[in-house]
C-alpha cells in the first residue's frame, strides 16, 4: 500500500471489510481542517470551515458534487445520504481501537466536513431541501447500511415475546455492522450539531443481507447507544449521541410481531414452530436433561436395591445367630 506524503496520517485507501482493520487515516482537505491529536475530537476543526481557501476535496465529496451538478449520477439504489443519527448500532459493545491497534479517536480526528446549499430535485439521494447541510468526509470507505427490523431483547439478551409467544421486532430502520465507523461519524456529527449533517453510505438490500452476519444483531436498546472499551473492564463508558448534545434519550415504541410464514407441506420444520418464551427450554437442552435424569434414576434404583439387600442379609444373619445360640443353650 502506497502512502501519499500529504499528511502524516494520510493513506490511499482502506481494505473493504469493515471494522476488522483500522482505516488508514487521511486528511481529506476540506476547509482548513487539520489532523487533530487523538481524543481532541472535531470542535476546533469544525469552527474553521469554509474560509474560502482552495483545498482538494475527497473522493466522497467529489462523488456528491458530480451528482448534484449532473456530471456523474450516483446509483440511488446503492448510495444514499443519511444522517449518522439515523443509523443505529448492531452491537452493544465496541473496542476503542481497530485490530491493528490504532485508536478510533485518531480516525475521528481526521474526519472532515463541507457545507452545501439546499437544492431541489435530489430527494432521492437524501439531500436536505430547505436548509444548508454538511457532508462528512471520513478517512475510510463508506459504511454499509441495511434496513432491518431488529429483534427486541431484554437486558439479559433474552428475546422479547408477546402473550402468545410471538417474537417482537422493532420498526424497519437503518442499521450497520460497521459499528466503530458509525461511532466515529456520530462523534463528528455531534461536533456540528445542530447543523444538518449527512454521510454517504452504501446500501445493502435485504435479499443480499440474509446471510448469518446480518441476522446476529445484538442490541438491547435497538442500537441507540453503544459501550466503548474492553470486555474485561468493570465499567464501560456508554456512548449515546442524544445525551452528548443534551437531549433526553429516545422513548422507543413497543415492538410488533411479524406475520408467521406458512407451514411446509408436511407440517413440520421451523416455519411452523411457535416462538419460545423467555423461560422456555431449548429442545436440545431438554433432551440432554432427560438423559441425565434417566441415568440418575437408574443409579438411585441400584442404590436402593443394594441397600435393601444388605438390610435383608443383616436381618437374616441376626436371626440365624439367635437360633444357634438358643440351640446351644438347650443342649
Amino acid at each position: 500500500m502506497r502512502l501519499r506524503r500529504m499528511c502524516p496520517c494520510k493513506a490511499s485507501h482502506f481494505q473493504r471489510r469493515p471494522d476488522r482493520t483500522a482505516p488508514p487515516l487521511l486528511c481529506s482537505g476540506l476547509g482548513t481542517k487539520v489532523c487533530m491529536p487523538p481524543g481532541t475530537g472535531l470542535t476546533q476543526r469544525a469552527a474553521h470551515q469554509d474560509d474560502g481557501k482552495p483545498e482538494k476535496d475527497s473522493t466522497i465529496v467529489n462523488l456528491v458534487c458530480s451528482h448534484l451538478q449532473g456530471c456523474q449520477e450516483l446509483n440511488t439504489e446503492r448510495n444514499r445520504l443519511l444522517s449518522p443519527f439515523e443509523i443505529f448500532f448492531s452491537q452493544n459493545h465496541i473496542r476503542p481501537e481497530f485490530q491493528d491497534g490504532r485508536s478510533i479517536d485518531a480516525a475521528v480526528g481526521c474526519i472532515g466536513s463541507r457545507r452545501f446549499d439546499p437544492r431541489d430535485g435530489f430527494e432521492d439521494l437524501g439531500c436536505p431541501q430547505k436548509s444548508s447541510w454538511w457532508l462528512l468526509s471520513q478517512p475510510f470507505p463508506m459504511i454499509e447500511v441495511i434496513q432491518w427490523r431488529i429483534k427486541l431483547r431484554e437486558e439479559d439478551g433474552c428475546q422479547v415475546v408477546d402473550d402468545d409467544g410471538n417474537e417482537l421486532y422493532g420498526e424497519r430502520e437503518w442499521y450497520t455492522l460497521d459499528n466503530r465507523r458509525l461511532y466515529c461519524l456520530q462523534r463528528a456529527a455531534v461536533a456540528l450539531y445542530p447543523k444538518q449533517v449527512r454521510v454517504l453510505v452504501s446500501v445493502v438490500h435485504q435479499e443480499e443481507g440474509s446471510c448469518r452476519e446480518f441476522r446476529k444483531f445484538r442490541s438491547v436498546d435497538r442500537g441507540r447507544s453503544i459501550r466503548l472499551g474492553h470486555r474485561d473492564s468493570p465499567d464501560l463508558p456508554r456512548w449515546c449521541w442524544r445525551l452528548e448534545v443534551g437531549l433526553a434519550e429516545e422513548v422507543l415504541p413497543a415492538g410488533s410481531a411479524l406475520p408467521r410464514p406458512g407451514r411446509r407441506r408436511d407440517g413440520r420444520g421451523s416455519a411452523g414452530r411457535p416462538a419460545r418464551r423467555k423461560n422456555d427450554r431449548d429442545p436440545a437442552d431438554s433432551g440432554e436433561d432427560q438423559a441425565w435424569g434417566s441415568h440418575l434414576a437408574n443409579a438411585s434404583l441400584f442404590v436402593l436395591v443394594y441397600a435393601t439387600m444388605r438390610l435383608l442379609f443383616a436381618l437374616w444373619r441376626h436371626y440365624s445367630s439367635d437360633e444357634r445360640r438358643q440351640s446351644v443353650t438347650s443342649l
